[in-house]
């Protein structure tokens, strides 16, 4: 079986976790940031240890991955593995229509622009990888077991959610206007952080800067990027790193479940 990262641009994590799972249904190994790089970690550190350790990359193409500075990174890593081991290493797919990069021009890509045809083009993916039938069977009777277990789970999990509801709601009216606006306004644009944002998100300095997941999350990139942001110091001065540390360890234990 083979070891795939996936390169992408993060608008584009919907598609990649679809086909991430898919993958690992047929045996590969599938390496995606989100999953891969833990809180602390060296961003460039961890996504080169990756690069390094795959069989293939598969990069994402859309709009808003091909003027990511950080995917043309990671592709121009790939092509040179390509170059220096004389083997196909990148594998181009694309998920919007797009005109491929000079550097990819000429090579067989998988087109996944038409969700009707996603499983077509899945088999076609699974064949350059070295595979096309499903390794992993399910027995009929443990997929019952499953079910019966997953019924319960859900019951328990109805159950706790209008406790969390309540719990949630509370923490978010206890926010400023100023900050509940932000809240709602970042939540709009990432549903995803509504969850961490709702419970976690802070204000900062004698102007009460909204500190939210996203925004968090802009500030870390900036730091691994040039050394340093002024949000530090701030954070430092009014010992806010742990409310900072709290909301990240929560969305790292978010995705992760």
């Amino acid at each position: 079986m083979s070891k795939i990262f996936l390169s992408h641009n993060s608008s584009d994590k919907p598609f990649v976790r679809k086909i991430a799972a898919d993958l690992r249904k047929y045996g590969h190994t599938v390496w995606v940031d989100e999953a891969e790089i833990n809180i602390g970690d060296s961003l460039i550190g961890k996504i080169r240890e990756g690069l390094d350790s795959v069989d293939y990359v598969a990069v994402v193409l859309s709009e808003s991955s091909l003027k990511s500075e950080w995917v043309q990174k990671e592709i121009e890593i790939a092509s040179n593995r390509e170059i220096e081991e004389k083997k196909v290493v990148v594998l181009p797919i694309i998920v919007e229509q797009v005109e491929l990069p000079g550097f990819l021009k000429g090579k067989f890509y998988g087109d996944f622009t038409k969700s009707e045809e996603y499983q077509d083009k899945l088999q076609l993916l699974l064949r350059s990888l070295g595979t096309d039938q499903k390794i992993i069977s399910e027995d009929e009777d443990e997929l019952d077991s499953l079910r019966a277990e997953l019924k319960e789970i859900k019951l328990i999990a109805e159950r706790h959610k209008k406790e969390l509801d309540q719990i949630t709601n509370y923490s978010l009216r206890k926010k400023s206007k100023k900050l509940r606006e932000a809240i709602e306004k970042e939540n709009a644009q990432h549903p995803e952080y509504e969850p961490i944002n709702n419970v976690y998100a802070f204000e900062i300095g004698k102007s009460e800067i909204p500190i939210t997941l996203g925004y968090m999350q802009w500030v870390l990139a900036k730091i691994q990027r040039e050394g340093s942001h002024q949000l530090e110091w701030v954070l430092e001065a009014e010992n806010k790193w742990d409310e900072a540390i709290r909301m990240l360890e929560a969305y790292s234990d978010m995705i992760n479940q």
